[in-house]
């Protein structure tokens, strides 16, 4: 399988990794309401039957054995973006107020814009990479 993007996808890859610190990757075929939807993550771990199927940049595209069967050799698909989308999703790039999505193989957008300019709606408290004081010591059981 192989998975390629849209220059606009690749635009949107970039202006989130400006807006987060950790390791972002893409997965395809894991989410539970949208299937074969494309889901960008930040510090996301592939399960054991993922397998990198393409790139935008350094930024590595996953997949899943059962979908990568679906498209065997060069076969594949192609990530661009929806700026029409309106949904919730657990995918990092709806704060820009736009969405993945996949198409079919050769297709080609033109030099459309690549999502609002700005969030559509504020972050309700700025991203933090450690836990607060209080939830430090806290055991599950």
């Amino acid at each position: 399988m192989k998975v390629t993007t849209t220059d606009r996808a690749a635009r949107v890859v970039e202006r989130m990794r400006a807006m987060r610190s950790g390791r972002l990757t893409i997965t395809i075929g894991t989410g539970c309401c949208e299937s074969t939807a494309p889901f960008l993550y930040e510090d996301f771990w592939p399960g054991p039957d993922q397998e990198v199927v393409g790139r935008v940049g350094d930024i590595e595209i996953f997949a899943p054995e059962y979908l990568r069967n679906l498209y065997p050799g060069d076969e594949g698909t192609v990530v661009d973006v929806d700026e029409d989308y309106v949904a919730e999703s657990l995918s990092i790039e709806t704060e820009l107020g736009c969405r993945f999505v996949l198409r079919g193989p050769g297709f080609e957008t033109g030099d459309a814009p690549a999502c609002a300019s700005e969030p559509t709606t504020p972050l309700a408290a700025p991203i933090v990479r450690e836990l607060p004081e209080h939830l430090r010591g806290l055991r599950i059981r």
